[in-house]
């Protein structure tokens, strides 16, 4: 399964993408997190739809101060991530 997940946060210096990081690998998702302070946080994520949910409600309860969380997702023949890492925009 393939998720993209968007969301806006207050603050985006407190280390919650080492964290989200961490948690990726714990569910055994792939893919990754693209964020800024302009355009927010956007997290396409691959594994199985059952690791998808959980990672889904891990992120809702750990990143605080989210605004207007956004979730799609669709089925996928193939994995296009081989692990999960963070890309963080300058400015």
């Amino acid at each position: 399964m393939k998720a993209d997940i968007r969301f806006r946060r207050d603050q985006y210096d407190d280390g919650f993408g080492f964290t989200c990081l961490k948690a990726a690998y714990h569910f055994g998702i792939k893919g990754r997190m693209d964020y800024s302070d302009k355009d927010g946080v956007i997290i396409n994520a691959e594994g199985e739809p059952t690791k998808i949910r959980e990672f889904l409600h891990w992120i809702e309860g750990n990143a605080f101060q989210i605004n207007e969380l956004h979730y799609t997702h669709d089925s996928l023949d193939h994995f296009r991530f081989k692990e999960f890492d963070l890309y963080r925009h300058a400015g």
